[in-house]
């Protein structure tokens, strides 16, 4: 699934600062600092939060 975009506006101010960027108007390090305010943070899912959980549990067992 691709990144969300926090709202309408963000998704607007995304594009014209894409374009800023495609003629050297903003660097990549601005553009990826900007992408952090537009985008939504997903949350980690419970398959990989259980996943490394039991991998702890294994690791705790095994030096038992």
């Amino acid at each position: 699934m691709g990144k969300q975009y926090r709202d309408e506006i963000a998704m607007v101010c995304h594009d014209m600062m894409k374009a800023a960027q495609s003629v050297g108007a903003v660097t990549n390090a601005e553009m990826r600092e900007f992408e952090k305010d537009c985008f939504i943070e997903e949350p980690e899912t419970t398959y990989k939060a259980g996943k490394s959980n039991k991998m702890e549990n294994a690791a705790t067992h095994a030096s038992v």
